[in-house]
């Protein structure tokens, strides 16, 4: 009788392992569904379209809930600025990055400084301090974000 208690451990409990790591694997890769601003780094979502209220297609600001608010304000941003890239449906999108207004350093990119929140709203820019420092193409105006937040009535014009 201990024999087979032993040979049942044995086997139920690397069995139940497995299982569990086999869960998490499919779990973790499922793909990525909806809208979403994640750290290029990490790959951490930080706002997803569950948090966004309304898009503004012509000054490209973002209107969030409360808690995406939050999310935004919670960020680490270093003053060298922190990445991302904007998926839709676990397609990137356009990448840019984190910035703080009181960095001395200029980015030439699309970025969202995490200090200009202003009634629950961010703003997706071209270059800091201003927009002189961009180079390159405004990646802002993508079709694929505007049909997506127009399919989900939240695309403001």
């Amino acid at each position: 009788m201990r024999l087979n208690k032993e040979l049942a451990l044995g086997v139920i409990i690397p069995l139940l392992i497995g299982i569990a790591i086999v869960g998490w694997l499919f779990l973790s890769h499922q793909p990525q569904e909806g809208f979403g601003i994640y750290l290029l780094d990490s790959n951490e979502l930080v706002i997803s379209d569950e948090d966004i209220v309304s898009y503004n297609i012509t000054s490209h600001e973002i209107k969030l809930t409360a808690g995406g608010a939050e999310k935004i304000r919670a960020l680490k941003v270093p003053v060298t600025g922190s990445p991302f890239v904007i998926k839709i449906n676990g397609k990137a999108i356009y990448n840019g990055s984190f910035w703080v207004s009181f960095s001395s350093l200029s980015y030439s990119g699309i970025v969202i400084d995490i200090l200009k929140i202003q009634d629950n709203s961010i703003k997706i820019e071209k270059g800091y301090p201003s927009p002189e420092f961009f180079k390159g193409t405004d990646p802002r105006n993508s079709p694929e974000i505007y049909d997506y937040f127009r399919k989900l009535v939240k695309l403001v014009e």
